[in-house]
């Protein structure tokens, strides 16, 4: 029968077992959802003679060593000749993987960039000499289809820092329309000045002459649409030289160019304009900021809306904590809730648990309706603690909302905790004790079991009475809703009925599509087509 037999496999955790199995046992095969983040060596990015815009997947096998032992490419959107793509997947080396405490050989899907060759700069073009205090380095950034932000900041030689938003910035191109409809994007829009030590600013300018930026192409374009513009120019004297970034590094742009760009950044200090952050508050302080008018509300608010763009930095967070410090209005509305509902929505939604702490001393909690505090619950990110504090305040659990409940949204489009599994199992574990609906179901008609991906929190909803048959009104089922080979596999030794179907085929052809070995295996066990 096996190593284990007799054991209910899908109810232990995904541990080692001690003893493993009888030497020359054959190693099992199984499927995962993902193993990119099982890589520990090896370069993601494959330079080629023409990148194209899509990414590739690669269905990658790997033995109990973590070496790869198979490759093929599954999803390649641009159709280029993969062979670079799979000799570089070869290479990587990946954790061992085990399941049912044994080990096993994986099989699962990784993706692989591509950038194209750089075009190096003409070298025989002189880097131009001038007095320090005479040059000037320029970077502007464009808007998007999205929440880019769209400014201009401009470093001297002596070390002044000038940064504005507004005019005409780059008129005639796509940035010009998307900022017509989406903004700036910027946290504190406007003009402002700051000073850096001319060292650093004469510092940088040696980066550019040693990337040769004056021998670089004066554009490098790749034609896709909806992204940012980028603009370097680099005065020295009366000399000076202007490259154009669109998605350059798919158009032969040296990297070195975007690393140049995230310099200007960093050494002028824009997150304290564009996000904000502790330099943010300072000059705040330092200007006589009131922070408990209108304006510190609507700066709070402001900030907040950071959390939506492309991913807050935890400055925005720190921004927050310095802004309720300093008084800002939390009883002041923002549209139909008080800015502290919003901003305890928020921290709940992202997980922010200092955010949310201040929130909790200022007593905010108390403040809010029963049902301000229930959505912030079905809306929670991934922090059991900040649960158990919503439900002690007054939340109601046991609510279905409109996008289901806390535990569905484990999976859904909120999902936070998938690159934090031990925090995931014990949300769930507390959301279980809270008494959430386990059978709740969320717009789809999901509940917290369709969908999962994770072999661990299938285990601990099963363990707590999980329909492994629960059925979407189109039939779609626990097993016929995952992409995890393992958590099918469980779903099936649990119960789940293996000839279960929908619009998309069967348990089997799910398996087929899905590439999972172990499920096969165990269809064709059980004699089942």
């Amino acid at each position: 029968m096996g190593c284990g037999a007799g054991l209910k496999w899908w109810l232990l955790p995904w541990v080692a077992v001690s003893g493993g199995c009888q030497a020359g046992e054959p190693v099992q095969t199984v499927g995962f959802y993902k193993l990119d983040d099982q890589r520990l060596t090896g370069e993601t990015t494959a330079v080629v003679k023409e990148a194209g815009f899509g990414d590739m997947t690669v269905l990658v096998t790997i033995d109990t060593s973590g070496q790869v032992t198979a490759a093929k490419a599954l999803e390649n959107f641009d159709e280029r000749d993969p062979s670079a793509a799979l000799a570089m997947v070869r290479k990587w080396r990946f954790r061992p993987q085990t399941f049912d405490g044994k080990p096993v050989n994986a099989v699962g899907r990784v993706s692989v960039f591509f950038r194209e060759r750089p075009e190096p700069a003409d070298l025989s073009v002189p880097f131009p000499e001038a007095a320090p205090a005479d040059t000037a380095i320029t970077l502007h950034r464009g808007a998007c289809y999205g929440s880019c932000p769209d400014y201009r900041v401009t470093i001297r030689g002596d070390g002044l820092v000038s940064f504005e938003t507004g005019g005409d910035h780059l008129a005639g191109t796509a940035a010009k329309v998307h900022l017509d409809y989406n903004g700036h994007n910027v946290l504190l829009p406007g003009s402002h000045t700051a000073r850096v030590d001319p060292a650093a600013v004469a510092k940088l300018l040696e980066r550019f002459r040693a990337a040769h930026f004056f021998g670089l192409k004066k554009e490098y374009f790749y034609g896709a649409t909806d992204n940012p513009t980028q603009v370097l120019t680099v005065r020295v004297g009366k000399a000076s030289k202007t490259v154009t970034d669109y998605i350059g590094t798919k158009a032969g742009m040296p990297q070195e160019v975007r690393d140049l760009e995230e310099a200007v950044d960093a050494l002028a200090g824009t997150a304290r304009w564009v996000e904000g952050n502790a330099q943010t508050l300072a000059e705040l302080d330092a200007a006589g900021f009131d922070y408990r008018s209108q304006a510190g509300a609507k700066l709070a608010l402001a900030a907040a809306r950071q959390f939506y763009g492309y991913g807050a930095s935890l400055g925005v967070e720190d921004l927050l904590i310095g802004l309720i410090d300093r008084g800002v209005p939390l009883d002041a509305k923002t549209g139909d809730a008080s800015l502290g509902a919003t901003l305890v929505r928020l921290a709940a939604a992202e997980g922010r648990e200092g955010l949310f702490d201040k929130l909790a001393g200022r007593n905010v909690l108390a403040t809010l309706p029963r049902s301000a505090l229930t959505e912030a619950f079905t809306g929670l990110g991934c922090s059991a603690r900040i649960a158990r504090a919503l439900a002690a305040s007054g939340a109601d659990p046991h609510i279905v909302g409109e996008d289901g409940t806390a535990l569905t949204r484990l999976h859904g489009s909120g999902a936070s905790c998938e690159e934090h599994p031990e925090r995931m199992l014990g949300l769930a574990e507390t959301l279980i004790a809270l008494g959430v609906p386990i059978e709740g179901r969320d717009s789809l008609g999901w509940t917290a079991l369709m969908g999962c991906n994770s072999p661990e929190l299938a285990r601990l909803l099963l363990a707590h009475g999980a329909d492994p048959n629960a059925r979407e009104k189109d039939g779609t089922t626990p097993v016929l809703s995952t992409d995890d080979d393992r958590v099918a596999l469980i779903l099936l030794r649990a119960g789940s009925d293996p000839r279960a179907r929908n619009p998309q085929g069967n348990v089997r052809s799910h398996a087929t599509k899905g590439h999972w070995p172990a499920t096969l295996a165990w269809l064709d066990e059980h004699g089942i087509r």
